[in-house]
């Protein structure tokens, strides 16, 4: 049974990242609402819990606070990770739809993160996360390490601080080879994230990721990876992405049978037998996958994916206790 949904519902992007390329592919027709609104069902059906909406930049839809409804209204967790540009515009909309608000980081000051995003977006970062925390909600920076950065998230976790949001540390996978020349991530970005969560508790990390990591990603006559189990990762253009998006070998036209066709595809069910198995999956260390991939099977990583996550409700929790007691506190 799947756990999570990687549901892209654009390709488009309004920033120009220098480390990814979504935004440089080619438009299609995407996906209406109607679609999406019954692949959902499919996904409910089939025992999702977990749906990221992804992209892209999701809130460049115009439907979107209409797709966060219906994932809310069906019962689903949902998250939402976005680089905030169009964040101020939505925010009281999507007010109580998204379980997990994610805010893209790439450094601690406009500089840094603008030349990255190649944008000047920085102080609406910033503005997204005072309005997101006076609408109640959780905002976590999203941070990925580089072997360009890793010096430097010691700033990025005091810059967490002075907003008043958590940072959630995300080392660069492998599968983005654009990222950068170096080997990602190398011993030295494992220990600089290790050591930084240690420093400052508005730092999380996902214990379990970093340690597959160190021990040198999946390995293919022994893989942990269970891409199609785990995860059901859907295309803009209403195809499931085969084994995954990040090292997709074939999409799998929808067409209104998602349930029929996860459960009894003969295409999916190859790449059922083949997930982890592939030659591009050796070494792979993309944590959206392996993530959901933890879940399944109980060993070291299943341990260190619950200690997280543990961690980090409990680490919420607290969070909204604060908030909720200083709302309460008389001026």
């Amino acid at each position: 049974m799947p756990l999570v949904a990687n549901y892209y519902l654009t390709y488009r992007c309004n920033a120009r990242c220098h480390f990814c390329d979504i935004w440089a592919l080619e438009p299609k027709q995407e996906a209406s609402f109607e679609t999406i609104q019954h692949n959902l069902r499919d996904l409910k059906r089939l025992g999702v819990k977990y749906i990221d909406f992804t992209g892209g930049e999701p809130l460049l839809r115009q439907d979107v606070v209409q797709i966060y409804a219906e994932a809310k209204q069906q019962g689903f967790m949902t998250s939402l990770t976005t680089n905030t540009i169009l964040y101020p515009k939505r925010a009281k909309e999507l007010q109580g739809l998204v379980d997990f608000l994610n805010f893209s980081l790439d450094g601690a000051d406009a500089e840094t993160h603008d030349h990255s995003r190649g944008t000047q977006i920085f102080d609406t970062l910033v503005e997204s996360v005072e309005l997101a925390l006076s609408l109640g909600e959780y905002p976590v920076l999203n941070h990925t390490v580089t072997a360009q950065n890793y010096e430097r998230i010691g700033e990025v976790a005091e810059f967490g601080q002075k907003v008043g949001a958590r940072v959630w540390l995300n080392p660069a996978f492998t599968a983005h080879s654009h990222y950068n020349s170096k080997k990602n991530p190398t011993p030295e970005i494992a220990a600089a994230i290790e050591a930084t969560a240690k420093q400052y508790r508005n730092v999380g990390y996902n214990r379990a990721a970093l340690a597959f990591i160190e021990a040198g990603g999946n390995d293919t006559k022994n893989p942990r990876c269970k891409a199609v189990d785990a995860v059901i990762a859907i295309s803009p253009h209403d195809e499931i992405l085969l084994p995954c998006y990040h090292f997709s070998q074939a999409a799998v036209p929808i067409n209104g049978k998602l349930y029929d066709l996860y459960r009894e595809s003969e295409k999916v069910e190859e790449y059922r037998q083949s997930q982890g198995k592939l030659p591009v999956c050796e070494g792979c260390t993309v944590w959206c996958y392996l993530i959901p991939s933890f879940f399944k099977g109980v060993d070291k990583y299943w341990f260190l994916n619950q200690m997280t996550y543990a961690g980090e409700f409990l680490a919420r929790k607290r969070f909204l206790q604060r908030t909720t007691a200083n709302q309460l506190t008389p001026v």
